[in-house]
């Protein structure tokens, strides 16, 4: 059985501003990165013996910062979800431009697509070619993934089976780590939104 870390990259001057990333590389703002307790963090739920981290360069920078000098790999299927011509917008513009477009892919549920973007379940799908990879032939391995907040909102609704509604989704927190239980093919949820003291 491996044990999988699930956290989110550091935040970024998008983040600040509630722009939507998606998968645009913006860089990691690296001064606003709580580096000493998101280190206690990792090292209490450690040691990691493989990290995985996400080819936007937000996500890898926070590896280098919160892991420096470990070897860790990339994988690009652990991109944020496309938001297509959404991207670059904050929620509140989109409302302004098109009114009621985000509730109405809101109530879509695991069909959310945002325009010219990718569904939610093409990310899940992509999410678990990535975890199968880099648990391929390992057991007994703590598995760190530094990915992004959609990724792992929409891995922890699926292994919760929840209809990804407004009204019905799971609670994620966003600065925390998620640990997942992997034995064989199965995946399981551990424990959820564990923040640094």
């Amino acid at each position: 059985m491996n044990i999988i870390g699930l956290l989110r990259h550091g935040p970024t001057a998008w983040n600040r501003n509630k722009q939507i990333q998606g998968i645009r590389d913006i860089p990691l703002d690296s001064a606003a990165l709580p580096v000493k307790s998101w280190q206690q963090l990792l090292s209490r739920y450690g040691p990691w013996d493989h990290i995985v981290t996400s080819s936007l360069s937000r996500c890898r920078e926070t590896c280098h910062l919160l892991l420096p000098g470990q070897a860790h790999d990339i994988d690009i299927d652990l991109r944020e979800q496309d938001w297509g011509k959404w991207t670059g917008q904050t929620l509140k513009q989109i409302s302004a431009e098109s009114p009621g477009s985000i509730e109405a892919q809101e109530r879509l549920g695991w069909d959310f697509t945002p325009p010219e973007g990718e569904s939610r379940r093409v990310v899940l799908a992509r999410t678990y070619k990535a975890i199968d990879r880099a648990t391929y032939s390992r057991n007994g391995q703590r598995i760190l993934f530094i990915t992004h907040f959609g990724v792992i909102k929409i891995l922890l609704n699926h292994l919760e089976n929840t209809p990804f509604l407004p009204e019905n989704s799971t609670l994620v927190a966003k600065r925390a780590l998620h640990l997942l239980s992997q034995d064989g093919a199965k995946l399981s949820i551990l424990q959820t939104n564990i923040e640094s003291q």
